[in-house]
């Protein structure tokens, strides 16, 4: 692992950006409802955690464990017996999700407002006029929620559902007006700011084939505007993961070479940052990924290095070409690693193997570096989620007895939680003067309408590698390059 001191540059923005994390503690079991499993989805600032858990009766009830409490509480249901999902928490303890309605089982998308009253009944959230269902797929720190909503001939269009509202805004494609044929196709939505009336970014599908990264802004008359993000001069297309309060947006584009680049975005959209490799100096043929982007505009992501493994990086952007350079997260044993979020403290989560193989949890900051996050008792150990504060991560760990059971880790010591909000406050006002408390959570959204057709040239050489197999890459990710390689359904 190259180290801070042989990168000056690195060295000065990171420490420049970063705050002192807390430490954190052991993993916590996390409580159950009688059934011997859960997983848990999303945790808040304050501790407070979504997820699922099964019951005695052997179904999986979506579940609440409140902040400073690993007692399970059930969540209802829009109907008895319907089956129901959590997807994440808002920073007042509001949780997103889906459930059953009707005789023929469809989901739709709820949000449960008071989680802490179990026998509250979920509200529903409604689909555009005219469509006749819909789905919710991540909520953001304030509470909106994303989705699609999809009309009877079955076409896709992504909303947001904004704070306390049960009504779905659509988001338009970019181009030209109606009745004229836009260039795009489809959008999916991949991030939110941690607005009430969200920023959102993500990407659509060129009708000519290709990707273009957008963002999504809220106008003065209830809607959104849509504009495209400027690429890489003579390269391919770009896909937008992540967006700060401030503005900033992390992405991946292609270059004129076919390879893969890491990009940062500001707020101006003008022509992003680029990482092209780790070192800079040997970058040619590496293919760089952005995966989140904290409010000090901070990107960490992974990279497939001249091995063919994946590795993880932290980056922080110059927006000058000869100083762009990443730093090597490290390895604990094993052959790769994928960073999954970055907290507004500098606090990287991700996974990587042993030595022998284990996948497991990784903690990274720049005090300790890369750290095992530790077991229940088994050899594996899969994150899920991190706090937009950095201050708690939750996921789901094998036990002595081989069961799987989610777990939470929070500070080390009291009154680290209150230095950690400290430090997410300075790092957000240094990232933007107006920037809103509580950061991006990164969350990583499930391409809700994936591509029937491989949209980069080198998926050949990338399935080899073992890309479409691989743990470490999302399933979004996989479906936005290479989908007919990886065989995903459309």
């Amino acid at each position: 692992m190259r180290r801070f001191a042989s990168h000056p540059f690195l060295h000065t923005a990171l420490l420049a950006a970063l705050a002192i994390p807390a430490a954190q503690a052991a993993p916590t079991a996390l409580g159950g409802l009688g059934g011997g499993a859960c997983t848990a989805a999303g945790v808040n600032d304050s501790g407070a955690a979504a997820g699922q858990c099964r019951n005695a009766a052997g179904d999986f009830l979506p579940t609440y464990w409140a902040a400073g409490s690993v007692v399970a509480l059930p969540l209802r249901g829009l109907q008895l017996d319907g089956v129901c999902e959590a997807l994440g928490i808002a920073r007042d303890g509001q949780i997103a999700g889906n459930c059953e309605l009707g005789d023929a089982g469809e989901r739709r998308p709820v949000v449960w407002r008071t989680p802490s009253l179990p026998a509250a009944a979920p509200q529903l959230l409604n689909g555009r006029i005219g469509d006749d269902r819909a789905m919710a797929t991540a909520i953001n720190p304030a509470g909106a929620v994303v989705g699609v909503s999809t009309s009877p001939g079955g076409r896709d269009v992504p909303v947001i559902w904004k704070s306390d509202r049960t009504a779905a805004t659509a988001l338009p494609v970019p181009g030209t007006l109606p009745p004229l044929l836009s260039p795009v196709t489809q959008c999916r939505v991949m991030a939110l700011d941690p607005a009430p009336a969200p920023v959102a970014v993500g990407s659509c599908d060129l009708r000519q084939g290709g990707t273009v990264a957008v963002r999504w802004t809220p106008n003065a008359l209830g809607g959104y505007g849509v504009a495209m993000l400027p690429g890489i001069a003579s390269g391919g297309g770009c896909i937008a993961v992540a967006v700060a309060a401030s503005g900033h947006i992390a992405g991946t584009c292609e270059d004129a070479a076919g390879d893969m680049a890491a990009v940062r975005w500001l707020p101006t959209l003008a022509a992003p940052a680029l990482l092209r490799g780790l070192p800079r100096e040997a970058a040619q043929g590496q293919q760089v990924f952005a995966a989140d982007i904290n409010a000090a505009g901070l990107v960490a992501g992974n990279y497939i290095a001249s091995d063919g493994r994946a590795r993880s990086f932290v980056w922080a952007p110059a927006d000058a070409p000869a100083h762009e350079d990443g730093l090597d997260l490290g390895l604990l044993g094993g052959s790769q690693a994928y960073a999954r979020q970055i907290a507004d403290d500098g606090r990287i989560l991700g996974m990587t193997e042993t030595a022998q193989g284990a996948q497991i949890a990784f903690s990274w900051t720049p005090e300790d570096d890369m750290r095992d996050l530790g077991t229940l008792g088994g050899h594996t150990n899969l994150p899920a989620a991190m706090s937009p504060n950095g201050a708690w991560i939750v996921g789901v760990s094998t036990t002595v007895s081989g069961y799987r059971q989610a777990y939470r880790i929070g500070p080390a010591e009291a009154g680290a939680s209150r230095r950690g909000e400290t430090a997410h406050t300075a790092n957000t006002a240094r990232a933007h003067a107006e920037a809103a408390e509580g950061g991006y959570p990164g969350l990583q959204l499930p391409n809700p309408m994936p591509a029937c057709h491989d949209k980069h040239s080198r998926c050949g050489a990338w399935v080899a590698n073992g890309f479409c197999v691989s743990t470490f890459y999302s399933r979004a990710q996989k479906a936005a390059y290479c989908a007919s390689s990886c065989n995903l359904p459309c």
